[in-house]
């Protein structure tokens, strides 16, 4: 005779959390092992082609630090330098994420907000595209989080142990994103009040938690004189057209929808629920309504950080640096879902979830598993030479360099001193090309032609699609001035 599953016995409770934090990271898997990557982390890919100390240097000319790509090179050094070593690097991250999920977050808040957040998590739009990411948002997601945790658990009781996991996660989150930084930082202010004001252990807490914070301090020092020359003057290329309007929006379709083919379908779905969530905790009580408020509130301070920042000093803040700090969203829709009594209604805001995500997650497929890349490196093996010279119309063209190493290349408006990749020269005259002994190929987006960037006669010679992009490759000569 068969058994029936039991929901109702708390190790079936246990074992749905546990199966769907290892759904979720088979989901993911073989988003991590494709060869496929835009601008954005083929400029990760240079990165850890580089030393150390030429990283450091690189790095010094952004606005995040070393230390992401430090981990992300160990990766890659070990796992035979393959692109698909930095998706992995992401994957465990976002494994470490669903652990603590899994099994501290689940062991403190119980089995269903636990069983919430894993399938929020997995579905997040934001944490669709940057789950397997080259880049180090899945490690600023997992590092913010364990502080965040730390200093609940810390405050509710605090043990060394936790004190120094505390110290490590801090240190991490600080040093992996300039977003996770700030937020981190407005988390320490509220920390000291709550450690003031907590009459038990008073003054236990407060030595330590002096400690603790000259400590991370100190330990960001070396990199916080960088950040601070990078945000000491004004800008040059600030745009009107960016206000603070246009980055509330790019908050929304960068967090909720597809990162490059935004759909208000998603934006909308997750509105809803967000929407529902503010109605649960008015009408119903719950015990985390304080870190509740405290979360929104250092998620908002920190957008508007980014913002202020963006529209009148420096150009340094996108909708996406916040995914980053989302688990403080997702904690209070988990904890609104908890309040309900009834299933069929907290399966139902799940399934919304789900379903938006689901439509992502498609999209994911479609774009890593995308051929057009490999066509591209068969073309580079069967015509370019280390004799010649490749042109990159634009930069987000340029991340095919990092699968032709050998070959000179030569960008249209970037400066040298933010560039990580190889062989790689800003394109301002014709004398340029005179050190060039093979031929001169241009490689651009399909709209364009040579003739948007030279005077010159050109013959298409290869047209491809490859993830977003329609790209036509050029052999250009006879130029003139």
């Amino acid at each position: 005779m068969k058994t029936k599953f039991d929901f109702t016995k708390e190790e079936n409770k246990r074992a749905l959390v546990y199966a769907a934090a290892v759904f979720a990271i088979l989901l993911w898997i073989p988003l991590s092992v494709t060869k496929n990557v835009a601008y954005d982390q083929s400029y990760t890919v240079a990165m850890v082609r580089h030393s150390y100390s030429e990283i450091i240097t690189l790095c010094s000319y952004d606005v995040h630090s070393p230390l992401y790509y430090f981990i992300a090179k160990v990766f890659y050094d070990v796992l035979f330098k393959q692109i698909f070593a930095l998706k992995i690097c992401s994957l465990c991250f976002m494994a470490f994420y669903m652990w603590i999920l899994a099994f501290p977050f689940r062991k403190e808040f119980g089995n269903r907000m636990a069983f919430c957040m894993i399938v929020l998590s997995t579905f997040l739009p934001t944490f669709q595209t940057h789950n397997t990411e080259p880049r180090m948002y899945s490690m600023a997601i997992a590092s913010f989080t364990a502080v965040a945790f730390l200093a609940y658990k810390l405050l509710k009781e605090f043990k060394f142990e936790y004190a120094i996991m505390f110290y490590i996660a801090s240190v991490f989150s600080t040093y992996i994103h300039t977003y996770t930084m700030l937020a981190t930082v407005f988390l320490y202010l509220v920390m000291a009040v709550a450690v003031i004001v907590k009459k038990n252990d008073r003054k236990k807490r407060i030595i330590w938690f002096l400690i603790n914070a000259v400590l991370v301090s100190l330990s960001y020092l070396p990199w916080l004189f960088s950040l601070l020359s990078q945000f000491g003057t004004k800008s040059d290329f600030l745009n009107e057209e960016y206000n603070t309007v246009y980055y509330i929006k790019d908050i929304l379709y960068e967090n909720f929808s597809n990162i490059m083919i935004p759909k208000n379908r998603e934006v909308i779905a997750w509105l809803v629920i967000l929407l529902f969530t503010i109605v649960v905790l008015i009408i119903k009580k719950t015990p985390y309504i304080g870190y509740i408020l405290t979360g929104l509130g250092i998620y908002v301070v920190t957008a508007a950080i980014g913002i202020f920042l963006s529209v009148n000093k420096v150009p340094c803040f996108m909708g996406r640096y916040l995914s980053c700090i989302m688990p403080l969203i997702l904690f209070a829709i988990a904890a609104a879902l908890d309040r309900i009594k009834i299933k069929y209604i907290v399966a139902g805001v799940l399934a919304f979830a789900v379903l938006a995500g689901a439509l992502i997650y498609r999209d994911r497929i479609r774009y890593e598993f995308d051929d057009g890349i490999n066509k591209y490196i068969t073309f580079v093996k069967e015509n370019f030479t280390p004799d010649d010279a490749v042109m990159y119309g634009d930069i987000h063209n340029d991340c095919l360099s990092i699968f032709a190493p050998d070959t000179y290349t030569y960008i249209f408006g970037y400066r040298d001193e933010f560039n990580p990749f190889d062989n790689d020269e800003t394109f301002i005259d014709l004398s340029q090309f005179d050190k060039v002994r093979g031929d001169i190929w241009l490689v651009c987006y399909d709209h364009k032609n040579p003739g948007w960037f030279l005077d010159c006669d050109y013959d298409k010679v290869y047209g491809f699609h490859y993830l977003y992009y329609d790209v036509s490759i050029y052999k250009i000569y006879n130029f003139r001035e």
